[in-house]
């Protein structure tokens, strides 16, 4: 088995609560079940019983997930806040926390998070009545992990002229990987099929990442940007990076090699 470097860390995120933007770490710790702390927690709009995107809800990228205090090894525990917009913070999912949300967007929203158990038979009659809703095992769309190369994002740029900031908030990676000078392709296509060893974990089962409406939304000092998924359509069928999962479980730091094994 052929390896080589193709990169080195150079970001690493994590977003307790899905679709709210993340918290930058300077290590992660990588599970069987995607990133420790990662998109334990989402919004739950109580009028039909939806767990919130920004996809369809923009304005949730104006809100930002973080811990108070990190779940443990297992993920479990730990103290999930949202930080508004006017700099306020709202600990855990309490109910006060959640007549805030619901204020703030002027509809009724609670937070909620990942089902850590079976379903009880109270839980499941509660649910067969309507006086409860199903709660979910994971928040993640897709894969539990998604990574992204700095050379696919200029490249991109270099495709749309360089008007649009392809900034990787955007499209929310996991693991940014810095390849470095290296452009002029959509890199992480020539991962696929392989496994990249980062720090003490492995990474494998690839496949491209399809990317939605959420990546052309302001946040932050970034605005509002259509031609960031027009592009990537027009030139790579809207793949932009890839999912993935953990072979081996591990820690990854900022800094690390990223080897490619294929």
């Amino acid at each position: 088995m052929a390896e080589i470097q193709v990169g080195v860390v150079s970001e690493l995120w994590r977003y307790p609560v899905k679709s709210l933007r993340g918290e930058r770490m300077r290590e992660l710790t990588v599970t069987d079940q995607g990133a420790l702390g990662d998109r334990t927690f989402a919004l739950r709009e109580l009028k039909y019983g939806a767990i919130m995107s920004a996809k369809m809800w923009p304005w949730m990228l104006q809100l930002r997930g973080a811990w108070s205090v990190a779940p443990d090894g297992d993920g479990n525990g730990g103290t999930v806040r949202v930080e508004l917009p006017d700099g306020s913070v709202i600990e855990g999912d309490s109910n006060a926390g959640a007549e805030r949300l619901s204020a703030l967007f002027k509809h009724p929203v609670r937070l909620e998070r990942t089902r850590q158990a079976h379903i009880t038979p109270e839980d499941l009659a509660a649910i067969q009545r309507g006086d409860a809703f199903l709660p979910q095992w994971k928040f993640y769309d897709e894969g539990p992990l998604h990574l992204l190369a700095t050379g696919t994002l200029r490249h991109l740029s270099g495709l749309e002229g360089g008007e649009a900031d392809f900034d990787p908030r955007r499209f929310r990676p996991n693991i940014l990987i810095d390849t470095g000078d290296e452009a002029g392709e959509f890199i992480e296509d020539r991962w696929l099929g392989g496994v990249l060893e980062i720090g003490d974990a492995r990474i494998g089962d690839m496949w491209p990442a399809i990317r939605c409406v959420m990546t052309t939304h302001p946040q932050d000092e970034l605005p509002h940007a259509p031609a960031i998924l027009r592009t990537a359509a027009q030139h790579h069928q809207a793949y932009v990076g890839v999912f993935a999962g953990a072979r081996t479980p591990g820690t990854i730091r900022v800094g690390d090699p990223v080897i490619l094994c294929a």
